[in-house]
């Protein structure tokens, strides 16, 4: 590990009729405070949308698509 990896788990569950998503770093010590979360209407949604943050935390910044010598001054 150089550092700079962050580990996360994304977890969908239901209460009555409400889908729930959340994501959050597995050895969180505030497991009730997540990253993100986010409520929908179906479990499909929820998953989906989990999908959806996890990726975008994946995504390269602007700057690790620039080379080295965009940076000099």
């Amino acid at each position: 590990m150089n550092g700079t990896e962050l580990h996360l788990h994304a977890r969908i569950f239901r209460t009555g009729t409400t889908w729930y998503a959340d994501i959050d770093d597995p050895v969180d010590p505030v497991p009730e405070a997540p990253l993100w979360y986010g409520q929908y209407e179906s479990q499909k949604a929820a998953i989906d949308a989990a999908c959806e943050r996890l990726a975008a935390y994946h995504l390269p910044t602007p700057q690790q698509h620039l080379s080295p010598h965009h940076f000099k001054g």
